[in-house]
């Protein structure tokens, strides 16, 4: 059994069956078989006064415009971030006609606990090709939030550098529970990098169709990078 937990920390029962942890296992052998080479410079993970700080500097094997392109297709970024469930761009009438509001739900596993959460931000690409997000907390399951991305090219690879902070409106297990927050949000950060540079890399090759025998070649579960449902 497993606790699944509400914003407000309302606790609720539910079984956890062996049928979806053979899955989720199944689900890891298989991405772990990718050949992925991007390269981790900095990968940290903080918590103060219970906000919680990433900052990520990879370079990606692959080229700039599609690893820019494979981060902004917001509509679906269910693909690189599989805990999300659901997608929504909400209308928004801004002074600034470039910004993007966006509604992600999704389902987090802290351990034993479950948390539907539901984050809102507005979203908004510079002219530098960098993406500026702000939480909008009353909207949300934080009290804030913010995140950049930078995404450089690096001869025919990408430097990216994202850094983001959020400081959570839902109950946190006490004692062990920055602990696991903190080494599942390395977690994640690792499969969301590995599914954006899968992505980025397999659409390039499509798209300039340098190696058509290449592509014939790619295994299920690279082409699920691409389309995870199939």
């Amino acid at each position: 059994m497993a606790l699944r937990l509400s914003r407000k920390g309302d606790r609720l029962l539910i079984p956890r069956s062996p049928a979806i942890r053979a899955c989720a296992l199944v689900a890891l052998y298989l991405f772990s078989s990718l050949s992925i080479a991007a390269e981790f410079e900095e990968l940290s993970v903080t918590e103060a006064n219970g906000e919680y700080r990433l900052r990520v500097v990879a370079v990606l094997d692959a080229p700039a415009d599609y690893v820019h392109n494979v981060i902004t297709d917001y509509k679906h970024a269910y693909r690189i971030n599989p805990s999300i469930t659901e997608v929504d761009i909400l209308p928004f009438d801004h002074n600034h006609n470039k910004v993007v509001r966006v509604r992600n739900l999704s389902e987090q596993w802290v351990g034993p606990f479950c948390f539907n959460i539901t984050w809102v931000g507005d979203i908004l690409e510079t002219r530098e090709g960098d993406i500026k997000i702000k939480t909008v907390p009353e909207l949300s399951s934080f009290k804030s939030g913010s995140a950049i991305w930078e995404i450089r090219p690096r001869g025919e690879r990408t430097r990216v550098l994202h850094e983001s902070r959020l400081k959570p409106d839902f109950f946190i297990p006490p004692v062990i529970g920055d602990t696991i927050m903190m080494n599942k949000m390395r977690t994640d950060t690792l499969t969301t990098f590995k599914r954006i540079e899968c992505q980025s890399m397999v659409m390039f090759e499509r798209d300039m169709e340098i190696d058509t025998e290449l592509l014939d070649r790619l295994s299920r579960e690279e082409r699920n990078c691409i389309n995870p449902e199939g």
